[in-house]
């Protein structure tokens, strides 16, 4: 699991213990967590961001092609 995802999710489906939680992973955002040592690229910040909306949000410009990936932009 290298994509970000939301903890309480997690926890909630048995997937992770909250010491599995704490120990593996790191958070990005309130409830956003991707594991330790996990390269940081701008697809995956977008990602974490729209989770953090709670799937509700809109991204927009750089963020937006980050997360579509698109070939222009770096992968930090």
């Amino acid at each position: 699991m290298t994509d970000p995802f939301l903890g309480s999710e997690a926890l909630a489906a048995g997937v992770l213990t909250p010491y599995e939680l704490r120990s593996r992973y790191v958070a990005l955002h309130k409830d956003v967590y991707v594991p330790q040592g996990v390269e940081l690229t701008a697809q995956l910040r977008a990602k974490a961001l729209w989770l953090r909306s709670r799937r509700r949000g809109v991204l927009a410009g750089y963020s937006a092609s980050a997360f579509h990936g698109a070939k222009w932009i770096d992968a930090d």
